[in-house]
């Protein structure tokens, strides 16, 4: 995954001697890593994660339900190599086993196992699916923990579903050995594709995220977040628009996406 391009803005509370010297601190913060707060670039690369694990759930639950409806699947969850899908609709539950990693045809790597619970269909409004894992990593970022999925609406004429998701204790390992916890509640509008765009995904929502040394960054979703298909199908969940806004002990910052031909350009 690339780096998403944004911009950032900064604002510090410090006691009142110091407020002479705010410009000279902030121009000397934007170089390197904000103390006491998640990263910006960490937290983007998070988010990112799990939009391309919410499409892996959709392909999967949605895969009967979207042929039926004449809709083309969100994504082939079967292109990994070696990847096995097991189906039980009595029980209610999915388990896709991507073994000990594969990488799937948009070039994601996927290792372990990844399992879905869910209530009736779920375009149908009101139905709940539940994520779980098995040693599963994403790009070789570990994921552990639950993700609760609700339908709050479909709409057939739009083609348009919208759904809540809520996660506590949530745990997601980076590629640097830093284990974060994830708590947040989130609303998206998934928009399916049509003759003239592929799907887009608006996301709304606030939380936070605690490192093992219990340094806490709340986030809050000032204006929408999008997804592009055609970002997301290069193996890039990097957001099109939006702001989020990051808040640590003593500083804020706004993370403003604005990317261009799915670039990664910082």
């Amino acid at each position: 995954m690339g780096t998403p391009k944004f911009t950032l803005g900064r604002w510090f509370v410090w006691a009142i001697p110091f407020l002479l010297f705010s410009c000279h601190v902030a121009e000397e913060v934007e170089l390197e890593k904000a103390a006491g707060m998640v990263s910006s670039e960490e937290m983007a690369d998070m988010m990112g994660l799990l939009e391309e694990l919410d499409l892996l759930v959709f392909s999967a639950i949605m895969q009967q339900d979207l042929t039926q409806a004449k809709i083309s699947p969100i994504l082939d969850v079967s292109s990994c190599p070696g990847s096995v899908i097991i189906r039980d609709e009595k029980s209610g539950r999915i388990r896709v086993d991507y073994g000990n990693g594969c990488v799937d045809e948009r070039g994601l790597q996927k290792k372990g196992v990844v399992t879905i619970a869910y209530t009736n269909s779920f375009l149908i409004k009101g139905s709940s699916v539940t994520i779980g894992f098995e040693n599963f990593s994403l790009n070789g970022r570990m994921l552990e923990g639950t993700r609760e999925l609700e339908n709050l609406g479909f709409q057939s004429k739009e083609r348009r579903i919208r759904f809540s998701s809520v996660i506590s204790g949530f745990r997601l390992t980076s590629l640097t050995g830093e284990t974060y916890r994830l708590d947040h509640t989130q609303i998206k509008d998934l928009h399916l594709s049509t003759e003239e765009t592929g799907f887009r995904i608006y996301l709304e929502g606030y939380g936070t995220v605690a490192t093992t040394a219990d340094e806490k960054t709340s986030f809050e979703i000032i204006h929408p977040v999008l997804y592009l298909q055609e970002c997301m199908d290069s193996g890039n969940p990097i957001p099109s628009q939006g702001s989020v806004q990051l808040r640590g002990e003593n500083q804020q910052v706004l993370l403003t996406f604005d990317s261009e031909n799915c670039s990664s350009k910082r």
